[in-house]
């Protein structure tokens, strides 16, 4: 049975049968109760046990059922310390909570803990596949993710272009641009050909690390769409001061080894700080306003956010041996 996983709740994908028992109940009862009514149950994976208002209080694996005396009350082996979710938990949140607690199923219950229905294995997973799959397209600059982009083979030769050649007309627009940048400073380059060299190496840096950022934030974002900004924000900063800081040491160290001028080393040392720090534009403001904009913080990323960080960087690293060199 196929399940459409696209909406921004879990509400949708509860399933309500699963085997349910009372605290009070012998394991040997609860073997009875499963051979019986096994075919009505959509998963045995785990056992819950409810009150008698049906508040969830405990769980009991499947594995552990049958390692258990029969004569065993199932209050005294349930796990009582339970992962639970709420119904209008986005599906993102919910399979990560999955994978980070390694359980199979996703119990959900209301605001008064009665137990509404479980979310099982398989829907975990396709939710994780889907996710993944939107982050990898969007992130290649690719459209349309609900379609089977996979299967290149199915999919239409020119559906497969009109998908992928959007993004980057854009990003030879901004190509385009980065090279009339270039120009500008062309007075600064024919003084010191020896920058030519390095404008790969300041855009790759930058760029890294603003992917690098934009996986982290999209991530979180899917996690805890309410995080409090500020506080990762600074976070963030403080981790990316520190990576520039070390970069452009190693960077500057490496300048003065292959005998350039003490201003040119300067001149890359500042320029690869200054680019890495600005990383921060496209790799953490730009996914979060796109999310307050209630879209998709991975539109943010891919070839858009990669010629947003190249312009940049192109920028910063002329300014600043414009101003430092001689």
């Amino acid at each position: 049975m196929s399940t459409n996983i696209h909406h921004r709740s879990i509400s949708k994908l509860i399933k309500t049968g699963f085997p349910r028992v009372a605290p009070n109940e012998t394991i040997g009862h609860i073997e009875t109760y499963l051979y019986k009514d096994i075919n009505n149950f959509d998963s045995v994976n785990y056992i819950y046990v409810l009150d008698a208002g049906g508040t969830f209080v405990g769980v009991l694996s499947i594995k552990e059922l049958f390692r258990k005396d029969k004569s065993t009350i199932v209050e005294k082996v349930m796990v009582r310390d339970l992962i639970k979710i709420a119904p209008e938990t986005s599906p993102a949140m919910a399979a990560y909570l999955a994978l980070k607690h390694s359980i199979k199923e996703l119990p959900v219950v209301d605001q008064s803990g009665k137990l509404l229905g479980v979310v099982l294995s398989d829907d975990i997973n396709k939710i994780v596949y889907r996710e993944s799959r939107e982050v990898l397209m969007r992130h290649a600059g690719v459209g349309h993710v609900d379609m089977n982009i996979e299967d290149v083979f199915k999919l239409p030769f020119h559906t497969s272009v009109l998908h992928r050649v959007p993004w980057l007309i854009f990003g030879l627009v901004g190509g385009l641009g980065s090279a009339k940048i270039i120009d500008f400073f062309s007075f600064t380059l024919e003084r010191n050909l020896i920058l030519a060299s390095f404008i790969p190496l300041i855009v790759y840096m930058s760029g890294a690390v603003a992917v690098q950022i934009e996986s982290f934030v999209i991530r979180d974002l899917a996690i805890n769409p309410r995080m409090k900004f500020r506080k990762y924000f600074f976070k963030q900063l403080a981790i990316i001061s520190s990576m520039a800081v070390i970069c452009s040491a190693l960077l500057y160290v490496a300048g003065l080894v292959m005998n350039l001028e003490k201003s040119v080393a300067t001149t890359l040392s500042v320029a690869l700080f200054s680019a890495i720090l600005s990383s921060v534009f496209t790799g953490l403001f730009i996914p979060y306003i796109f999310n307050k904009l209630k879209t998709d913080p991975a539109n943010a990323s891919g070839p858009v956010a990669t010629i947003i960080q190249d312009t940049i960087s192109v920028v910063i690293y002329f300014t600043v041996a414009t101003l430092l060199i001689p």
